[in-house]
């Protein structure tokens, strides 16, 4: 029997998934809040039962279970009015013993040149990488999680790879850890179904271990072709694999790496912070990841 935390991450995620498929197919009629299912997402997460971290998550940003259109946002639909960080965002990110600063809500660019046509081939690639057969994590796996978000304020945010909420709804950061780094995105003003949230590795890779040289070497031309697609001006890395990728630097740690700018390819801004999942085992690195997101909005405003 399912525990009833479980239950609830689950509905709600599935919920979410129906509300985007019926956006994207232009029933407007269906307007069910995402606040409720982002509260029944946080009331499963307040669950005081013992709960393991789950490495990533998403929303579909291009691949849907069944291999068919992005989960995200339709095209052309006003996307649902974004508020002010609350308390509950500012809690999750405010360093020990202080309070996060409360920022303005950033405006994402209302017409960006070419974008209807990089969402679409962003759309083919989601369904080319659902039947990926490329590593042995295909015979593993429930379903690809290819990503979630829009993508027009041009930000990338990279995990490492789905975990079991992930893989069972499709979406990435969906569970614990997802709700964290969604309060984070919320806390330093980013209008969260816009920021682009992809991994490292597309399929879970079994009992949460580290992505193998292998797998990572199979499953990077999907991300890179994202990248390409949504032209990012600059991207989070969330934890050591994707840090280490994305800045060239496989051997360097997550101390080495976070707190300064890299560039992915010399061209695109890059900035390593440690995953949320990090900081459920490690509150103390909050502080950390609150100086780190600060550095990437003063970046993308500059």
């Amino acid at each position: 029997m399912k525990e009833p935390r479980d239950e609830l991450v689950e509905l709600s995620g599935a919920l979410r998934a129906h509300v985007e498929r019926a956006r994207l197919r232009g029933k407007t009629h269906a307007r069910v809040s995402l606040e409720a299912i982002e509260a029944a997402q946080e009331a499963a997460a307040a669950d005081p039962g013992p709960v393991a971290p789950a490495p990533e998550g998403r929303e579909a940003a291009g691949v849907p279970r069944e291999a068919a259109a992005p989960k995200s946002a339709a095209r052309g639909t006003a996307a649902p009015k974004a508020e002010a960080p609350g308390p509950a965002a500012e809690a999750a990110v405010a360093p020990p013993g202080a309070k996060a600063k409360r920022f303005p809500r950033i405006e994402i660019e209302t017409e960006l040149p070419g974008y209807e046509e990089r969402w679409t081939a962003l759309e083919a690639l989601a369904r080319e990488a659902s039947g990926c057969t490329k590593c042995g994590l295909c015979k593993t796996r429930t379903q690809v999680v290819f990503a979630r978000g829009r993508a027009r304020n041009r930000v990338m945010f990279i995990g490492e790879a789905p975990g079991a909420d992930e893989d069972r709804l499709g979406s990435p950061f969906v569970g614990r850890a997802g709700k964290l780094l969604d309060q984070i995105i919320d806390a330093i003003g980013f209008q969260r179904d816009e920021i682009y949230v992809a991994n490292i590795l597309k399929c879970r890779p079994p009992r949460n271990r580290d992505p193998l040289p292998e797998e990572i070497a199979s499953c990077t031309p999907y991300l890179e072709r994202q990248i390409e697609l949504v032209e990012p001006k600059i991207i989070c890395a969330l934890g050591r694999f994707a840090a280490q990728f994305l800045t060239g630097q496989p051997k360097a740690t997550m101390g080495q790496l976070r707190g300064k700018i890299h560039y992915y390819k010399e061209r695109i801004m890059v900035l390593p912070t440690y995953h949320p999942a990090a900081l459920l085992r490690n509150p103390g690195w909050k502080r950390t990841v609150w100086e780190d997101v600060q550095l990437l909005r003063q970046e993308y405003l500059r």
